[in-house]
């Protein structure tokens, strides 16, 4: 992380990962390991990064330890999201939402992957304002499609998208008061869903849709209908009949 442009050692904030798993995706869409990727979710074990909404600090993403100039492999393609939620959640139950999402670009044309390959694995990326300060767990997610073209089958050699998934832990100054929609994770993908099952190869890559629940805006103080899914009908006001009279030896009736 860079944070008021010195950068953090590195590791720190960050939840370590599985034994052995730096490089290794999560394929199955309903496992635990979805949330961080990682088996150290107890947050005494890791540090925190004191972060300031409204104010942009840097992510880092490397395929390895060693190398710091490789983000990953070229042909993993496809789009980034991020997730927060309160440090101490009972992540049994909804409560991230998504405040960052992008997939493919059609002017540049290119995935957002492709994106941070060109600088080297590095983001600028901005807490919206009105979210409550606290301390939250940051979760940052890239899904690589090159093996997308068929579902996950249960083999985590075997086809489908692949998740990467990275936590860190931050200290969030803020006075906003907002109260974005939540969701789970596991829960907010299925192997069918038209971002996850994807042919990188011959689909219209234009046509591709980010996966997920709806990104929460600062604008409307809560999560908002992706493309395609349409705006929220507005409220219908209650039509009042006139009143019917049926004959003029009984009381008036009114229906509503």
């Amino acid at each position: 992380m860079n944070i008021n442009g010195t950068d953090t050692e590195r590791g720190q904030c960050i939840r370590k990962y599985r034994e052995s798993t730096v490089n290794t995706p999560v394929k199955d869409p309903k496992s635990k390991d979805l949330r961080c990727r990682s088996d150290k979710m107890n947050a005494a074990d890791t540090k925190m990064c004191t972060i300031v909404a409204g104010e942009p600090f840097g992510l880092e993403f490397h395929e390895g330890d060693e190398d710091t100039t490789r983000f990953i492999e070229p042909e993993h393609r496809g789009p980034g999201m991020i997730y927060m939620t309160e440090l101490n959640s009972d992540l049994e139950k909804p409560v991230w939402f998504k405040v960052f999402e992008k997939g493919y670009d059609k002017e540049k044309k290119q995935f957002f992957t492709q994106e941070l390959m060109k600088t080297k694995g590095k983001m600028q990326f901005t807490i919206p304002e009105d979210i409550p300060g606290g301390d939250y767990i940051l979760r940052a997610e890239f899904i690589a499609l090159h093996t997308a073209d068929k579902e996950f089958n249960g083999n985590d050699r075997g086809p489908g998208a692949e998740f990467f998934p990275n936590c860190a832990q931050i200290r969030l100054i803020s006075q906003g008061t907002a109260k974005p929609k939540r969701h789970s994770i596991p829960g907010i993908y299925t192997s069918k869903d038209p971002g996850i099952l994807f042919n990188l190869w011959d689909d219209d890559l234009a046509s591709y849709k980010i996966p997920g629940p709806p990104l929460y805006t600062e604008e409307l103080g809560e999560s908002v209908p992706q493309e395609g899914e349409g705006e929220p009908e507005p409220p219908k006001k209650p039509v009042k009949k006139p009143c019917v009279r049926k004959n003029k030896n009984k009381k008036r009736r009114s229906r509503f």
